[in-house]
């Protein structure tokens, strides 16, 4: 019979532990003590970064390379977040490079937001799903710095450095409409 409390006791403590931990992650979120940019919580910067300038960004690639917000205006920009492992994204990745190919002209900036991989990782990814001048860097505090919270997040430029789209969604027919539309 003891036992049969015991159990009964942890089960119904369980959800109220768990309602607990709930609650306090939410109100951890709405701190005033979160890191806002343009006034924003995190859980609104990617909505307000829509119609903006992207963020500033200075960053070495796995080939030595600067890039940084001029370097990457004139054509319009895809600002990736992946891993080397999401398959979703090596997919996307392969049908953007399919697109470049036909003409079409993107600057693509990859993001790695994975610490565990090395430089050998990204070009061998480069080398299987990307095209040959798309520049690909180790996360740098960026994705933290605008919030990113998925992979396969992808930012669209215009060729002055605004961002048009925000997307987490795999490439499909319709997100290569709209590279067609802004590579005019």
């Amino acid at each position: 019979m003891k036992k049969f409390i015991t159990i009964a006791g942890i089960c119904c403590a369980l959800p109220i532990i768990v309602i607990a931990l709930l609650a306090w992650r939410g109100n951890q979120q709405e701190s005033p003590n979160t890191p806002q940019q343009n006034g924003k919580a995190n859980n609104e910067i990617v909505s307000a970064t829509v119609g903006k300038e992207f963020p500033a960004l200075s960053v070495i690639d796995v080939d030595g390379e600067s890039t940084t917000n001029q370097t990457l205006k004139n054509k319009p920009t895809i600002i990736w977040f992946t891993t080397t492992w999401c398959t979703p994204c090596q997919i996307g990745a392969k049908k953007v490079a399919e697109f470049n190919k036909v003409g079409n002209s993107l600057n693509v900036l990859v993001f790695f937001v994975d610490p565990r991989e090395s430089e050998s990782d990204l070009r061998k990814w480069r080398d299987s799903y990307a095209d040959p001048d798309w520049k690909l860097a180790f996360n740098n505090g960026l994705a933290e710095k605008i919030g990113i919270k998925f992979l396969d997040s992808k930012y669209l430029l215009d060729k002055d450095g605004v961002v048009l789209d925000f997307n987490t969604q795999i490439v499909d027919d319709q997100y290569l409409n709209l590279l067609r539309s802004v590579t005019k």
